[in-house]
């Protein structure tokens, strides 16, 4: 994650495994959340279990366009 997007050492990245509780939805799913010192902090959310997702997995999350709900 810090090298697909040139994170630097002061900024928090943090992975947490998530029960997901929704419809549809795996039984875990895995968010990645992204804390820079200065600017907004970023949330993606992965649905499987960390131990399943690729680097390519990441790289199509991370870089996709942010989606505003």
């Amino acid at each position: 994650m810090r090298a697909l997007l040139g994170l630097d050492d002061d900024t928090a990245v943090l992975i947490r495994r998530l029960a997901c509780t929704e419809p549809g939805c795996p039984p875990l799913e895995t968010v990645v959340v992204m804390l820079p010192m200065e600017g907004a902090a970023r949330r993606w959310t992965l649905h499987r279990p960390a131990d399943q997702i690729t680097e390519d997995d990441l790289r199509a999350t991370l870089l996709a366009p942010e989606q505003n709900d």
